[in-house]
């Protein structure tokens, strides 16, 4: 029988909120992750790629915490989000060609 216990919270991220001046788009957003592959589903803005931007320091939070392998990395220059192993790729751009998503 394959082994279906889930693996340990790598990123644990609790009420996340980040206003577009004052529109307040992500809303209390929480969510925990292990080590397998997470998808974000949702039609067009829905705060998909907004999300993913505040994680990785590029747009300000208001309030919230994510912590990824037990530190709060909200507030950290993106170069240190980035140092910690976390890494963004927009959509449709590939670093390597000949690699897959999973490679990446």
């Amino acid at each position: 029988m394959p082994d279906i216990t889930p693996s340990p919270e790598i990123l644990d991220v609790s009420n996340l909120n980040v206003y577009y001046g004052r529109v307040h788009v992500l809303q209390d957003v929480s969510f925990s992750m292990g080590a397998e592959p997470l998808g974000i589903l949702g039609r067009n803005g829905m705060g998909k790629s907004t999300l993913v931007k505040a994680l990785m320091g590029f747009i300000p939070t208001a309030s919230g915490e994510a912590n990824f392998e037990g530190t709060n990395i909200i507030g950290l220059p993106s170069y240190k989000i980035n140092r910690r192993g976390i890494a963004y790729v927009p959509q449709g751009r590939r670093i390597f060609r000949s690699l897959t998503v999973h490679e990446h």
